[in-house]
């Protein structure tokens, strides 16, 4: 029985495709195997779909799903679990990454072998990518924000001497929330109309 790569426990955002439909999800646990992820949405056992973090994408199969999480096994394992936390490609050379990539560099010089032309520096984010991204990360700092209140509840002093700045943390997260959403929507105008927050209403549309 093959054992399985130890996996790394972290909370990224990303998202997923699948059966055309495009969701935000976290990453809760990661190695360069497979990843669990947690969100509103996800797909059944089977299923294909493409997991994307900044400029990280890779195909995976759903291997179980059920209490808002799933597991999900990657096509190749071609992407560290660096390079997933980072969003980033590193540079490589023949499959060597870091250190290894030096040495792999160095050997071939010594042999005289070829080195491959260096990769052209990759282009920008197109506008609509950036505001991808963009909105992906509002709705990670939200989530980070929840996970600090969700810890700093668990104290009954913290309750009790900072109340006042707890609602003010759950109210930077409902903030948030609303404003990834709005940047995220077909028609942000009706999306602004939406808003459940008044008085972020009305300064939106002062």
């Amino acid at each position: 029985m093959t054992e399985r790569p130890p996996r790394k426990n972290l909370l990224l955002s990303a998202t997923i495709e699948a059966d055309g439909l495009k969701v935000a999800v976290r990453i809760r646990n990661l190695s360069e195997g497979g990843a669990m992820l947690d969100g509103s949405v996800l797909p059944r056992p089977c299923t294909k779909l493409v997991l994307r973090r900044a400029e990280i994408e890779m195909g995976a199969r759903v291997v179980w799903q059920g209490a808002g999480r799933c597991g999900v096994a990657f096509d190749t394992s071609a992407v560290t679990v660096e390079e997933w936390v980072s969003g980033n490609r590193s540079a490589s050379f023949n499959g060597f990454h870091g250190q290894a990539r030096v040495d792999a560099i160095q050997d071939a010089v010594r042999s005289g072998a070829a080195l491959p032309a260096e990769p052209e520096a990759p282009a920008g984010p197109s506008l609509a990518d950036l505001g991808t991204r963009l909105v992906e990360e509002i709705h990670h700092v939200r989530e980070l924000l929840d996970s600090l209140g969700e810890q700093l509840i668990d104290d009954p002093h913290v309750i009790a001497t900072h109340m006042a700045s707890l609602q003010n943390l759950d109210r930077a997260s409902q903030i948030l929330d609303h404003l990834g959403n709005i940047l995220g929507a077909d028609d942000p105008a009706a999306a602004v109309d939406a808003v459940a927050m008044q008085e972020l209403r009305a300064r939106l549309m002062r």
